[in-house]
């Protein structure tokens, strides 16, 4: 199924923010730890996109350090349609009051020129 410009354009932009341009030296591969409402973790490392494990409750918080940076997708792959949602996007740690009902995380790095070493 072909994915729609408009799609490709958010899509594109979601990524983008995750996943930097930088040197490799500068990649932030993780680890980053995600822990779940059941109190399960899970690490994830390197670039791009990777499922999360489902039947954890949701997410509650996302271990990172101030330059690693992460977009959480609602589904595990990009479903048909091209229609991915994101439901958070950030740099560093981060809490969640309510657990989020994730299916993917993407991670990256910002490069030394934000301030970020």
């Amino acid at each position: 199924m072909p994915i729609r410009p408009a799609n490709l354009a958010t899509m594109s932009a979601a990524i983008a923010g995750a996943v930097s341009s930088a040197a490799p030296d500068q990649a932030g591969r993780g680890p980053v730890t995600v822990v779940y409402a059941s109190g399960h973790h899970q690490t994830v490392e390197g670039l791009g996109r990777r499922a999360l494990e489902s039947g954890e409750g949701g997410v509650v918080a996302v271990r990172a350090d101030s330059g690693t940076r992460y977009v959480l997708f609602a589904d595990a792959a990009l479903p048909p349609g091209g229609r991915d949602r994101t439901l958070h996007s950030g740099a560093g740690p981060v809490s969640f009051a309510t657990p989020v009902r994730a299916g993917a995380i993407a991670l990256g790095r910002l490069p030394r020129t934000h301030g970020v070493r």
